[in-house]
């Protein structure tokens, strides 16, 4: 079969198609059209010049919107979202207004002298001194022996001056110090006062 009696049967095969479409009343092929693109039926509420989108599927040949949600989540060297910080103040401010309200300033840095006495007035000196009490602002203090006694009354501005720069001004306002301790010779309810502490065992 040549060419033309080819394309004679496809023609005749294509009137037979097209006399079975005009008796159902669809449309008729159009045998010149063949061949070129079909355009897609388009439904009827799409927007035209715009692609559905599906989510969580990627439609080749469509390309994707994007949409600005604003700056991503910072992550951490793992991946994982960090930790947000809290808004915790810091114990020293949190302790320090509690210690202000209840106005314990004073009782506080009368007991940080009693123990720092060493740093303050140096190892020898506190070899031989003790502290025994605060009150009413005084520092009660006692020595191994009066010479140490007498000493530490030559230096109690200098150690004031040293307490006040570390724990602030009218907290210790004075030194007092006191020679050795005895043991007491009192027995009974009647008792003759004695003439003092004794330098017995310096």
């Amino acid at each position: 079969m040549d060419d033309k009696q080819r394309d004679d049967a496809v023609e005749a095969a294509f009137d037979k198609i097209r006399e079975v479409a005009r008796r159902r009343g669809g449309p008729l092929p159009n045998l010149s059209a063949q061949g070129t693109t079909a355009q897609p039926r388009r439904s009827a509420n799409q927007v035209p010049g715009e692609a559905p989108v599906i989510p969580g599927v990627e439609v080749p040949g469509v390309e994707k919107r994007s949409y600005y949600r604003g700056p991503g989540r910072p992550s951490g060297p793992d991946g994982r979202r960090p930790r947000r910080p809290l808004d915790v103040p810091q114990l020293g401010s949190v302790v320090g207004r509690e210690i202000t309200r209840r106005g314990w300033q004073h009782e506080l840095a009368s007991g940080w002298v009693t123990g720092h006495w060493e740093y303050l007035v140096g190892e020898q000196i506190a070899e031989h001194t003790r502290v025994e009490m605060i009150k009413d602002g005084q520092l009660f203090i006692t020595c191994t022996s009066t010479a140490w006694a007498t000493n530490l009354k030559y230096m109690q501005h200098t150690i004031l001056q040293k307490i006040a720069e570390k724990v602030g001004p009218d907290v210790i306002t004075g030194l007092k110090i006191f020679g050795p301790k005895v043991p007491s010779w009192r027995k009974g309810p009647l008792h003759i006062k004695g003439r003092g502490p004794r330098d017995t065992y310096g």
